[in-house]
């Protein structure tokens, strides 16, 4: 058995893009917590047949074939040996993955309304997963699993009834990603910490001939999880926060911090690239490693990503200047993807005992803490790899992080506001039209 059981069955008739409005029953799968961001794996050969086997399949039978949906594009050389790990010990089994971490929603919505449900697949927890939780066998009584899992993390994956239907991923934490290096050479000592003094360092690194931002402005999902640095608050968190915006009991237009956020989209096209809408996540990311770019807005998902592009690149997390306060400058930080199993799956208990695999065995955790780079959900001992992981762990020690908005946003919240703040960029639209879209579509929910 060798790396290319590892199958990618992509189909470029269902690699479309979600506009806005659309996005099926899911919040923002094409997100990138975890999303999020990555391109859709696009390269990998046919499943090898493996020798049925009593123990994988029956002895002459038909060799079975477990469907996995993987929403991530992250650390796939650890995840296909965690793969070939599993099908060696399983003779006769093949794990077919799709690796589909842009237009995740599209894609999965596709499978799901053809009939071909996976057998195993994440979505973003929160308002996306909800919507497939008819489809996830329940995990509530399974306690030998959960278990294993930290309390916070399992917390992501129970229902409106209290069910546990998915198990969790890794911790996500977003903000503003910095190069250390450039900050130096601008002779920026202290970070901002206010939207003033966000400005003040834009105007150094411009004077040291450095780009300042560069926003991947043209991922919708991007600026919708940025936007909600300026919703937040902090007596609320996320989820306080986004009940109160649905309910209307807050109005954008009240929000403290809510019109800085068009000061920092005005920064970052001002400081940015000419055509910031034509920067996706990809281009960002490699400025930013390169040190053509001091900053973006992120998550330490994209560790290995940026790795690739230049792994001695100095980069840590600013948290994100939203108002006039050093308190108001937080970290966002949340379990947010989630796996669940197909409850009508031909081979439920192989199912299951994959995702356990994928999730808690050493494999499992050698993928998540090594080849993605973040801490895990299930409670574990190993050390991450992950610079900007560790380096969030000092926010979250300081109380310097709030929860995630997005997830729990009405549904397809940044296929619809995103474009709104993309319009905002290019001269199309006001702040008060984008912020009466914005508040028009929280409470039509």
């Amino acid at each position: 058995m060798t790396k290319k059981s590892l199958a990618v069955l992509l189909s470029a008739a269902m690699m479309v893009s979600v506009l806005a409005g659309c996005g099926g029953a899911d919040n923002s799968t094409s997100d990138n917590s975890q999303t999020q961001e990555a391109a859709n794996t696009e390269t990998a050969d046919a499943a090898e047949t493996a020798e049925p086997e009593a123990d994988g399949a029956e002895a002459g039978g038909d060799q079975i074939v477990l469907k996995v949906f993987d929403a991530h594009a992250y650390g796939l050389d650890e995840y296909a040996e965690m793969v070939e790990a599993f099908e060696k010990d399983h003779p006769g089994v093949t794990i077919e993955v799709q690796h589909a971490a842009n237009d995740s929603n599209t894609l999965l919505q596709s499978r799901v309304n053809s009939g071909d449900v996976p057998d195993v697949f994440d979505v973003e927890s929160g308002t996306s997963a909800k919507a497939y939780y008819e489809y996830a066998y329940d995990w509530t009584n399974d306690t030998d699993v959960t278990d294993l899992f930290n309390a916070d993390a399992l917390e992501t994956g129970r229902d409106d009834d209290g069910k546990i239907k998915s198990l969790p991923w890794t911790y996500e934490n977003m903000g503003i990603l910095y190069n250390k290096d450039c900050f130096e050479t601008a002779g920026i000592t202290e970070l901002p910490t206010t939207i003033d003094e966000l400005e003040e360092a834009c105007k150094k690194l411009e004077a040291a001939g450095i780009t300042a931002f560069a926003i991947p402005a043209k991922e919708t999902w991007v600026l919708g999880q940025l936007a909600t640095h300026f919703m937040m608050d902090k007596s609320l968190d996320a989820g306080g926060t986004a009940d109160a915006l649905k309910s209307g009991e807050k109005q954008f237009a009240d929000l403290p911090n809510w019109q800085n956020l068009f000061k920092f989209l005005d920064l970052s096209v001002t400081y940015g690239p000419d055509k910031p809408l034509e920067i996706d996540w990809e281009t960002s990311e490699n400025m930013l490693a390169n040190g053509e770019a001091a900053m973006i807005h992120m998550g330490d998902w994209c560790q290995s990503t940026l790795d690739s592009f230049n792994p001695d690149a100095n980069l840590a997390f600013l948290p994100c200047p939203v108002g006039s306060s050093a308190d108001d400058c937080t970290l966002l930080s949340s379990c947010n993807w989630t796996y669940l199993v197909n409850k009508d799956s031909e081979n439920l208990e192989l199912a299951k005992e994959y995702l356990v695999y994928i999730l808690t065995s050493d494999m499992g955790q050698y993928w998540m803490c090594e080849g993605v780079g973040n801490v895990p959900g299930v409670k574990t001992d190993k050390e991450v790899a992950g610079r900007l992981a560790n380096d969030a762990k000092t926010y979250i020690a300081e109380q310097k992080t709030n929860g995630w908005i997005h997830t729990i946003a009405p549904t397809s919240y940044n296929e619809t506001c995103g474009p709104y703040l993309q319009a905002y960029m290019l001269g199309e639209m006001s702040a008060d039209e984008v912020t009466q879209l914005f508040q028009e579509f929280w409470t039509a929910q």
